[in-house]
């Protein structure tokens, strides 16, 4: 979606918290995140935490060869700004964070829609994303979410999350009465 601000917004990726290595970045700042949620809804977001990452790949790096199998591993984006290289790298721009879900009804659920909306430093709004999550949540189970979304410039500087829809085991699907107006 591209918005007002020119801010191209790719689709957030929520996957089930798995281990890895945190990106590298320049620059790493905490973006204030919000939530809400549905009256009567069976999955509510509990909390969540968001960070916007600046990390630096250059074009001049390339794939290298595995010593040991000969097989092509990935290059790692880096923390590290080379003065001989400072003015050829470019910045791009990372959100990450995690939710924390929680099944609030008798139903177990098989998937779960999950809208967000960006604002800017002035509480406007610069983008809205919906993804559709399969995730498996036992009543009254509480599950913790981890994504990342590339973003095009470091103007996000809040998210509010809000569950949209909700799928259960048994095929059917809740969507709210109404929809609520979220900020602004």
């Amino acid at each position: 979606m591209m918005t007002r601000h020119g801010l191209l917004m790719a689709g957030i990726g929520l996957a089930a918290l798995a281990a890895g290595a945190p990106a590298a970045s320049g620059f790493q700042r905490t973006v204030k995140t919000s939530i809400t949620t549905y009256e009567n809804a069976p999955v509510a977001v509990r909390h969540g935490k968001m960070q916007l990452l600046q990390t630096y790949s250059g074009a001049t790096q390339f794939p290298m060869a595995d010593a040991e199998d000969g097989t092509e591993a990935k290059v790692r984006r880096s923390r590290v700004r080379n003065v001989n290289r400072l003015n050829q790298l470019l910045p791009t721009y990372v959100l990450e964070g995690d939710l924390e879900l929680r099944n609030t009804g008798r139903n177990t659920v098989s998937a779960v829609q999950v809208t967000a909306v960006f604002l800017n430093a002035f509480r406007e709004r610069i983008g809205t994303d919906q993804q559709s999550i399969r995730v498996e949540m036992l009543p009254y189970q509480a599950r913790r979410l981890h994504w990342s979304r590339n973003v095009q410039q470091p103007d996000v500087f809040e998210a509010v999350f809000v569950v949209t829809k909700v799928r259960f085991e048994d095929g059917l699907v809740w969507v709210p009465t109404e929809e609520l107006l979220l900020l602004p």
